[in-house]
């Protein structure tokens, strides 16, 4: 009998063109299907919950599979855990209802960005630096503007053909930590939660909060930005490689 199975995947992003299967591009989704097939000498269709950019990281990214097979979830954690290569790691397997969808069944998914304020080698893969001084006070003034169901077509980059660019965003936690390594080192980590996310939507809303905490802009500006529905009013994105996907929500 058919079963599916959840996978809860962290995955360090450097090495990779993101989640999704590309002709000629190392990704994910393929190292992973990849090592299935090894496991269970089949082809196995691995979904997930959503595209990643390249070079974006993942901290609980949720696939699933159907398979049968009667291994235990525990076993072909192991199994799969045994094989794939060390920036690859499946924190959790579990047992699903057949309708599980990793991507229509998510209600919710969280992004994290992480912003180094002092200059340190231990981060560099990890988080943008950025030598300025930054108004966190301005910033979350701004996010208020974002929060809410909006068309988010201004913070949409180009190379997607999504008709529909209205999206919503939930919560936008902005918070300043030293960074245990070195506490001689600030990171910024803001969280971003929405019902879904257009093309590098995230990193462009970074981008523009940024500017915000920089005084290059006004917290005001950014509803100005939104109404123009205009790519070419907000300010540029943020690098990819401070960007997780932190989780989703069902």
């Amino acid at each position: 009998m058919e079963r599916n199975f959840k996978i809860i995947v962290s995955f360090l992003g450097k090495n990779y063109n993101g989640w999704q299967k590309q002709k000629n591009k190392k990704t994910v989704q393929e190292i992973i299907e990849n090592t299935l097939k090894e496991v269970f000498k089949k082809d196995i269709k691995l979904i997930g919950c959503g595209r990643t950019d390249s070079k974006v990281n993942g901290i609980n990214y949720v696939a699933n599979f159907k398979l049968e097979t009667k291994l235990s979830p525990l076993n072909i954690k192991n199994a799969l855990n045994s094989k794939l290569p060390t920036d690859i790691y499946i924190k959790n397997v579990e047992e699903v209802d057949l309708n599980f969808h990793s991507r229509y069944s998510a209600k919710r998914k969280v992004y994290r960005y992480i912003i180094a304020l002092n200059k340190t080698p231990f981060l560099n893969d990890f988080a943008y630096y950025i030598k300025e001084k930054i108004n966190i006070k301005k910033m979350e003034e701004a996010t208020k503007f974002l929060i809410g169901k909006h068309d988010f077509k201004s913070f949409q980059s180009s190379g997607s053909n999504v008709k529909n660019t209205i999206r919503e965003i939930f919560n936008i936690e902005i918070k300043k930590e030293k960074f245990f390594i070195d506490n001689d080192v600030n990171i910024l980590i803001i969280d971003i939660e929405g019902s879904g996310f257009l093309y590098k939507m995230v990193r462009n809303l970074i981008g523009a909060l940024l500017y915000v905490g920089k005084e290059k802009i006004q917290p005001e500006k950014i509803k100005e930005i939104i109404e123009k529905k205009d790519r070419k009013f907000a300010p540029p994105p943020v690098p990819a490689n401070g960007l997780f996907f932190k989780n989703a929500k069902y």
